[in-house]
């Protein structure tokens, strides 16, 4: 019985010890986490298992530039160095001003390989063994899987850790999920006070630097192969298909689609949804800054770098195709048929705002009422339902408040003469191919001078 008793004290004097030593602990954590300062010596043994979920964490300040090939260094979505920062999960705010420097005790980061499938959300708290378990080794006779002078980095008392030369040597294909993740843990030998919850990245697979390569580009330039575009890969068929038609870029393939979209989609052979895909993959090119001109007597025609009718320049006035009488627009359009087939002989000019007024909605070009002048088309009927166009004003630069006037001015001020002559009287000039030439002229049956009046 008395065996059985002291048994009993034992056992609740042992409870008691263990609970009053935990007491302490967290309270002392308490006082330093109200003081903002992180115990380094306080407590007897390395980072901690607490039962309750960590009042620091680690956390990625920017999610990492997508996707990741071998032997290239990370950097965040922004292209910079990667940052780690210390968090304060009550506010969720980073720490800065914590006392991470005190010579040999100064905080250092371990940066590491997970598994892809280590779940992870925002508000999940997992324990050191989870995050051990889910650690990647090298493959075998393989490099380690993460290289770089960074791997092991100091945290500065603002509580920030700067990664800038770690790169990966292999691949994520060989393990089940296909991805990794990055973590970054504290090394237990630089720290000792409360567990700080490890950082983790999202998920992504690793391509092997060589399919860089051959990678597609976001959005894809004018002179870039045309297997830089979705569902065209190099040297396959469609990319051979195309060259031997002498469609060797994404200019060639649009300036294609302008000039015959159904010899384009033939050439091509894609199911409509592929087809799709890789015309608006296309249509995302920069047009960039020019344009270009096919000139001949008595009417030059300005084309966009895709082969789109901007504007035809008639003597002194320029026009977009929407403001030419129907005959007038079959004239222009034979004209650019022509220029089609020596596109490489066009003069290639910079575009002003002449060329960006009359750019805009070109794409399509709606029946309408004829006019007789030139003048610039309002806004709203000049949107396109194409996506180049907008494209192209983006990135040339936005049109002026003035540029509409400057489409349609000139040196002898003959706009105000033009926009007098009524609509019913611009029949009586017929646009007039000749048979034998290239040239382009407009003949007037009452022998009138240009813009007269008739009576």
């Amino acid at each position: 019985m008395n065996i059985l008793y002291k048994t009993q004290v034992k056992r609740k004097s042992c409870t008691h010890v263990r609970n009053f030593g935990r007491e302490v602990r967290e309270e002392i954590q308490n006082i330093f986490y109200q003081h903002d300062h992180l115990p380094y010596r306080s407590l007897p043994s390395p980072i901690q298992q607490v039962d309750v979920p960590p009042r620091l964490k680690l956390s990625f300040a920017k999610k990492l530039m997508l996707p990741i090939f071998t032997n290239n260094k990370l950097v965040d979505a922004a292209k910079n160095a990667i940052e780690i920062w210390l968090i304060d999960t009550r506010t969720n705010h980073r720490i800065t001003e914590t006392n991470t420097n005190q010579g040999s005790s100064t905080m250092k980061l371990e940066v590491l390989v997970l598994d892809g499938d280590f779940r992870c959300e925002d508000d999940m708290v997992w324990t050191n063994d989870q995050f051990n378990a889910a650690i990647m080794k090298a493959r075998e006779g393989r490099r380690p899987l993460l290289v770089g002078s960074t791997l092991n980095v100091a945290m500065n008392n603002q509580g920030v850790a700067v990664i800038e030369d770690v790169a990966f040597t292999d691949n994520s294909s060989w393990i089940r999920s296909r991805r990794f993740r990055i973590g970054v843990r504290v090394m237990a030998t630089s720290y000792y006070g409360p567990r700080i919850q490890e950082a983790l990245s999202e998920s992504f697979t690793v391509k092997d630097h060589r399919g860089e390569l051959y990678k597609k580009h976001y959005p894809p330039i004018l002179t870039d192969n045309i297997w830089r575009l979705k569902n065209i890969g190099k040297d396959g068929p469609i990319d051979k298909r195309l060259e031997s038609e002498g469609i060797k870029n994404v200019q060639d393939f649009l300036k294609l689609h302008t000039i015959d979209p159904d010899k384009l989609k033939n050439l091509v052979g894609m199911s409509d949804r592929q087809w799709r895909t890789t015309l608006n993959h296309a249509k995302t090119c920069s047009m960039g800054g020019k344009c270009y001109v096919f000139k001949s007597e008595g009417c030059d025609v300005i084309f966009s770098p895709i082969g789109e009718i901007l504007a035809a320049r008639i003597g002194d006035q320029t026009c977009s195709l929407q403001q030419l009488h129907q005959e007038h627009k079959a004239q222009v359009n034979q004209l650019a048929s022509m220029a089609y087939e020596q596109w490489d002989q066009l003069e290639e000019v910079v575009a002003n705002e002449m060329t960006l007024a009359a750019y805009e909605g070109l794409t399509s070009f709606p029946e309408e009422k004829p006019s007789s002048s030139c003048t610039p088309a309002s806004n709203e009927s000049m949107i396109s339902s194409g996506s180049q166009n907008a494209e192209y004003l983006d990135r040339v630069g936005s049109r002026t408040a003035t540029s509409s006037v400057a489409m349609v001015t000139n040196s002898n001020n003959s706009l105000d003469s033009a926009l007098a002559i009524p609509t019913s009287d611009a029949i009586y000039w017929i646009p007039s191919l000749a048979v034998d030439d290239d040239r382009f002229t407009w003949n007037n049956s009452t022998n009138l001078g240009c813009w007269d009046q008739v009576d």
